[in-house]
């Protein structure tokens, strides 16, 4: 076999595996998205926040005498 014939042959089976891998992946990345995917999904809090607690004044007023 001739050099060129042989680079011939080995250019085909190249394109070949090239076009084999595109098609692959075409096919293969939806699935594997589906596969791979996080079945955790997040969802907004509809429950309205807890009141907030009175704040107790840092220094306590006394009653004055009056």
């Amino acid at each position: 076999m001739a050099f060129k014939d042989m680079l011939s042959l080995c250019g085909r089976i190249g394109l070949i595996v090239v076009a084999f891998a595109f098609v692959a992946g075409i096919i293969a990345g939806p699935v594997l998205e589906r596969i791979w995917s996080s079945r955790l999904t997040v969802t907004q809090n509809n429950e309205t926040p807890p009141p907030i607690p009175p704040r107790v004044p840092a220094t306590p007023k006394t009653a004055e005498p009056g």
